[in-house]
């Protein structure tokens, strides 16, 4: 083969790995890849934003399971990539992001658009490498790749000066399946998956709490197969959410600060823990001096330093969860448990608590009663996202996806205008499936220039955007817990969205009348090409139950 310049290895790697779309915004320091992508077979979506670009990267990962990319120039460009990075890290998606770099020989002098960006992202991402040698590249971009697939997954940068993108080398791409001091798939002990089956034969009231491992490991149908098996309660995280499957009996739902009762009382009661592929993140726990008091723990994850990092763990499993679940239905094949239904039956019948919520005011819109309507209308099958915020707690906890790859949120880094770029990524990445972007007032306005890309795609998306006048998460607590002293959160003047979709060429809706919600919904939903639905809120609906923070999983506020 010929020598081949930088910006064709770059390329050359990606097309290597499957990966045929990248998602990203143009610089000077980067122009040498772009001319190079042209006819490359890797199909570039130009965004309004790079931190819309490294989202969208990020829900097309989430949802299909695939590698994201995304591309950015140098200095600003690179550096609005990094809130994206650190959503990426905090949820573990698989990201790989390309910056281009000022030339070498002016690295150092504070050149103009020169960041240190590789230095920025060390603590936020898997690994970052500055290529100063074009014959390394081949070799970066394979490592690159593998390492944010690989393990546990997450975000990786590669940031390439501009000399080095056009520079020759006759080094041609690689693929790696091994580095030297990285084990992403250990070898998990079966002793310890042994002790976990005798705990579980001899638990009266055990809760499984399944994370985002789960669906990154590829063990949704063996989970649900092992649920079926046991027949223990199964709680699910933010990111969990759609392991247990929409239909499994005993499916507790969302734990944690916004947790639903069931869920919330049967981990305070429970006398064992299975943690599958989760965190112990402290939304979920609350105190953790009260948080299972009388459970021990199983703790199964395949990174290691998550085992017994929060909660201690009694048996730790490091392993692959797919791997675990497999040999544990051997287990369960040859030494079964008696099932948990009676006590599955005892933790469903407490509730879910938000027949207490706060409800809106009377002739307004009751946010929670729309979600209810809209997913007893559109069911399981349809992708959704969210931004951040009480839109976001509601949505988790009423939506029912029949995959977790359909639930797609910011959970560890809790990240503002997350939810339509990431809706965007989804859409590409699920062509044929219907896309639904759940998104706050305030959220939505740090990303909504999205729409612009929305409609030069002619991407089929459905917008629902809450609008309430306030940062509504935020003024729930100065209201709870400051003694209702409103700093900063009146957003009276918003726009009207219907309006502004419209200018955007995207179809518009408008809801504000209760009486309205079934027919709307249903023209907003069947409509052709993609559309927003505008929904004015009352300002004072809380989301319900709450654990305040500090307190224990028990002490829930269920209403006003």
């Amino acid at each position: 083969m010929a020598d081949r310049s930088g910006s064709q290895v770059v390329v050359d790697a990606l097309v290597q790995a499957g990966v045929d779309l990248a998602f990203g915004y143009p610089g000077g320091a980067v122009l040498p890849l772009y001319d190079v992508l042209l006819g490359s077979g890797v199909r570039h979506i130009l965004t309004r934003h790079e931190q819309s670009a490294i989202h969208a990267a990020d829900g097309y990962a989430r949802s299909s399971g695939r590698l994201g990319v995304c591309i950015a120039t140098s200095g600003p460009g690179a550096t609005n990539l990094v809130t994206g990075i650190c959503t990426a890290m905090m949820d573990s998606t698989p990201v790989l992001c390309i910056t281009g770099q000022v030339p070498s020989r002016l690295i150092g002098t504070d050149a103009f658009q020169e960041t240190d960006v590789s230095g920025v992202v060390t603590g936020i991402t898997k690994q970052s490498w500055l290529v100063r040698n074009v014959d390394e590249l081949p070799q970066v971009m394979a490592e690159a790749i593998f390492i944010a697939t690989s393990g546990r997954p997450g975000p990786v940068l590669v940031d390439i000066p501009k000399d080095v993108l056009v520079a020759s080398t006759g080094k041609t791409s690689v693929q790696t399946t091994s580095l030297p001091g990285y084990d992403p798939m250990p070898d998990f002990d079966g002793n310890e998956l042994d002790r976990a089956h005798r705990l579980l034969k001899a638990s009266k009231r055990p809760v499984c709490i399944v994370g985002g491992g789960c669906g990154m490991s590829g063990a949704t149908e063996r989970f649900r197969r092992w649920c079926a098996a046991t027949q223990v309660p199964v709680a699910t995280t933010l990111m969990g959410i759609g392991c247990a499957g929409p239909d499994y009996a005993g499916r507790l739902g969302m734990p944690g600060m916004h947790g639903l009762r069931r869920a919330n009382l049967a981990i305070s009661d429970c006398d064992l823990i299975i943690a599958m592929g989760i965190r112990f993140d402290d939304r979920v726990t609350g105190h953790l001096e009260r948080f299972a008091p009388d459970a021990r723990i199983i703790h199964i994850d395949i990174d290691a330093a998550e085992i017994s990092k929060i909660v201690p763990a009694n048996v730790a499993i490091n392993g692959d969860l797919d791997a675990v679940l497999l040999e544990w239905m051997l287990l369960l094949e040859s030494d079964p448990v008696e099932p948990f239904g009676r006590w599955q039956r005892e933790a469903m019948a407490v509730g879910d608590g938000l027949e207490t919520a706060s409800a809106a005011d009377s002739g307004t819109i009751d946010f929670t009663e729309l979600l209810d309507s809209l997913f007893d209308m559109i069911g399981s099958a349809p992708i959704v996202a969210t931004d951040v915020g009480q839109h976001q707690m509601w949505t988790a906890q009423r939506v029912r996806p029949d995959h977790p790859r359909k639930f797609v949120c910011s959970g560890g880094l809790g990240t503002m205008g997350f939810g339509l770029p990431s809706a965007i990524g989804a859409q590409f990445a699920n062509p044929n499936e219907k896309v639904l972007a759940v998104v706050g007032d305030g959220g939505f306005q740090m990303t909504l220039a999205e729409l612009a890309t929305v409609r030069r795609c002619n991407l089929p998306l459905r917008i629902l955007v809450m609008d309430n006048k306030y940062l509504g998460l935020v003024r729930q607590w100065q209201e709870m817990f400051f003694d209702q002293r409103y700093s900063a959160v009146d957003m009276s003047d918003n726009p009207d969205f219907a309006r502004l979709a419209g200018v955007y060429g995207l179809g518009a809706f408008t809801l504000s009348d209760p009486n309205e919600v079934n027919s709307t919904l249903q023209k907003w939903w069947h409509c052709d090409g993609p559309a927003l639905l505008h929904c004015i809120c009352p300002t004072q609906q809380n989301v319900f139950p709450m654990v305040p923070a500090g307190a224990g999983l028990g002490d829930m506020v269920e209403s006003k």
